[in-house]
């Protein structure tokens, strides 16, 4: 059964919001699309299909800010990543709605308070808490498709420059979401109407990433760190 009309609209200009936030400051797209989407969609069908369509922007991020990744510090967050992510399929496939639902709401708002208290200036900057964040915001972003805000804040106190961040999180959310979504494909999360889906979603997409480059030239380092902390 295919979706609605009005729901695929909704769709299209949920996730070219989300795109945009996503591309501009390398993460946020679940916090701005999910609220939305899942007034319309059951909450399996909002984060499988939001963490695949993600997988191309972070692609499109990497390759754009290539040259300023450092890759020495990326690469054990990845490895700790896929730890989570066995997890976060395995919830997302056997919860019901109701609890992915309360999960998604609960996880949203915890994650405003610990910004607007700004916690986010005492979070630990050792190496090991950033493994265990890794592992954690991996398990949360495919079971709930929430959680990337965990990982930015904690990469901000690292005092890497814009392009270094928002490339460093994609690698990151490539290296996790890409593998979330093979488990996804496993479990028969993804339906032919949730494919379908995705694939219509590939324009606001695109759409979305051409705005947020328009943006950043625009951005200085400081209006840059201030925006991650907004998102």
């Amino acid at each position: 059964m295919s979706f609605p009309l009005e729901y695929i609209v909704i769709a299209m200009l949920t996730i070219f919001a989300g795109s945009t936030v996503l591309s501009t400051v390398g993460f946020g797209i679940g916090m701005t699309t999910t609220p939305v989407l899942l007034f319309v969609f059951e909450p399996q069908t909002v984060v499988v299909v939001v963490n695949t369509v993600s997988v191309g922007l972070f692609g499109l991020i990497i390759y754009q800010n290539r040259s300023e990744i450092p890759v020495r510090s990326v690469v054990p967050w990845c490895l700790a990543g896929l730890i989570g992510v066995p997890i976060g399929v395995f919830v997302l496939s056997s919860a019901s709605a109701s609890f992915l639902r309360i999960g998604i709401t609960a996880l949203i708002i915890a994650l405003a308070v610990v910004t607007a208290l700004n916690l986010h200036n005492i979070i630990p900057r050792s190496k090991l808490f950033g493994l265990v964040v890794a592992v954690v915001v991996s398990a949360l972003l495919n079971s709930l498709g929430i959680g990337g805000p965990l990982m930015a804040l904690y990469i901000l106190g690292q005092g890497w420059s814009r392009n270094a961040l928002r490339g460093s999180l994609a690698v990151y959310f490539v290296t996790v979401e890409a593998s979330g979504v093979v488990g996804y494909g496993v479990t028969g999360l993804l339906t032919k109407e949730r494919m379908l889906l995705i694939l219509i979603c590939v324009i606001p997409v695109i759409l979305g990433f051409w705005l947020a480059t328009f943006l950043v030239k625009r951005m200085n380092e400081e209006m840059f760190r201030r925006a991650v902390v907004v998102v």
